[in-house]
């Protein structure tokens, strides 16, 4: 659903849910026009056209809204707890603005609260809108684990359901936890990039003695990108607390500290003497600053950085390319899941009836 079909489908489903709880009391307070804008599903009817006339049923739809919000809150005050009045409310909250004269406006695009905690329909209120890569859809995520010994039939042996909008990344220590319950913990763990991050590959292998095997994220950096002197360039040594560019150059500063965003987490600034960088000959590859900054690195902890190295290294050896083909095996049971199965379709709603369903 578009936004404006997705307010008049919410104003539709607390108006049904109302009339199947407290009939009489809603034909007594319904305006004659509610009948006719929200009578039919929105896909059965035919929207305005234009902007300007779109954004006025928008408003329209809108004071609907707010009216029925407030005779209930006048009239009816225990029929607010109904799931879908609540819907509409929340709804309401995301997409409407309304000042102290009473006056209602429609939110542009740009001033929407977070996509990832947005209502997609009044009908399943967990399920999110995601893209990844050329797809997109609203809805759920599936996360399917497979068995990949030499020789021996595929088995699945977890199945993992979340929200569409929530990481890949950030599923897989619940995927080890699941695994570990059922005592189907694997050796080693093939993965694709989304799973795999410095602390993960640490946590699985303390935790639960499990070797998370997948490619990394490429740094971001424009050195990388660039084909310049990126961070993997550097020889680090950790006990003396020391940096080596790839020049030969050593780093004069180090600081370990914890960062304070949001997600604060560990960090290990390096920076090197502005004047050895200043004079060097390959500085273009290495420092993009004009007023004669030295390079500086953000590295993780140790026990992190140390594990991202080994699993790179281990990855670009013949043998881990060898390896991890073995991985092959669940892209092609998630294949034949959508070709042949009903993987991309939900039959039932809400994130609690699939987890226990799949």
């Amino acid at each position: 659903m578009n936004r404006l079909e997705l307010v008049t489908e919410t104003m539709r489903a607390a108006l049904n849910e109302l009339a199947v709880v407290s009939p009489i009391w809603l034909s007594s307070i319904a305006l004659p026009e509610w009948f006719t804008r929200y009578s039919a599903r929105i896909e059965d009817t035919r929207l305005p056209r234009g902007e300007q006339a779109r954004e006025e049923f928008a408003r329209q739809v809108g004071e609907d809204g707010f009216q029925l919000v407030a005779i209930l809150l006048k009239q009816q005050p225990e029929l607010l707890k109904l799931e879908a009045v609540q819907t509409l409310q929340k709804v309401w909250q995301r997409h409407y603005t309304r000042n102290e004269s009473g006056e209602i406006g429609w939110r542009k695009n740009a001033l929407l609260s977070r996509a990832a905690t947005a209502i997609e329909s009044p009908y399943d209120i967990e399920a999110r809108h995601s893209n990844k890569r050329q797809l997109s859809w609203t809805g759920y995520k599936v996360h399917v684990s497979e068995t990949c010994d030499a020789d021996l039939p595929r088995l699945i042996t977890n199945v993992m359901t979340t929200a569409a909008t929530e990481q890949d990344v950030a599923c897989t220590a619940a995927i080890h936890q699941s695994l570990e319950k059922s005592h189907r913990l694997p050796g080693r763990h093939f993965v694709d990039a989304g799973y795999v991050d410095a602390g993960l590959l640490v946590e699985s292998s303390s935790r639960y003695a499990v070797e998370l095997f997948g490619p990394t994220r490429l740094n971001p950096s424009w050195q990388t990108r660039a084909g310049g002197y990126d961070q993997a360039q550097f020889q680090i040594d950790w006990v003396n607390q020391i940096a080596v560019c790839p020049e030969g150059k050593q780093s004069i500063y180090w600081h370990e500290y914890q960062t304070n965003e949001r997600y604060s987490r560990p960090v290990v600034t390096v920076r090197f003497k502005p004047k050895d960088c200043r004079h060097c000959c390959n500085r273009h590859q290495c420092v993009k600053s004009k007023s004669g900054a030295a390079r500086s690195l953000n590295l993780p902890p140790r026990p992190l950085y140390e594990a991202l190295e080994m699993t790179r290294n281990l990855l670009i050896s013949e043998d881990g390319r060898r390896e991890y083909q073995n991985r092959a095996g669940i892209e092609g049971t998630l294949s034949q899941a959508v070709r042949r199965g009903s993987f991309r379709r939900s039959r039932y709603r809400g994130l609690q009836k699939l987890i226990f369903r799949k």
